[in-house]
């Protein structure tokens, strides 16, 4: 049975897998899916905007974070 997709804990949108490690490598290594939020909501959260969330995401992938593989 294929795992189902994890949504945002505050507005439901569905998690894809950049923004699940996102949350891992920002805000909890061990963080439960069911504790993810988006990347709206994160921006939010955080102060920043998503499109910085994103050049976020880059650089990690862009320096082998293996979170984002």
């Amino acid at each position: 049975m294929a795992k189902k997709q994890p949504k945002c804990r505050f507005c439901e949108e569905l998690i894809d897998k950049d923004t699940k490690a996102l949350n891992r490598k920002l805000i909890n290594r061990n963080q439960p899916d069911e504790a993810l939020v988006c990347l709206k909501c994160m921006a939010e959260t955080l102060d920043c905007t998503v499109e910085d969330l994103r050049d976020k995401i880059e650089e990690y992938k862009n320096g082998g974070c293996t979170l984002f593989g």
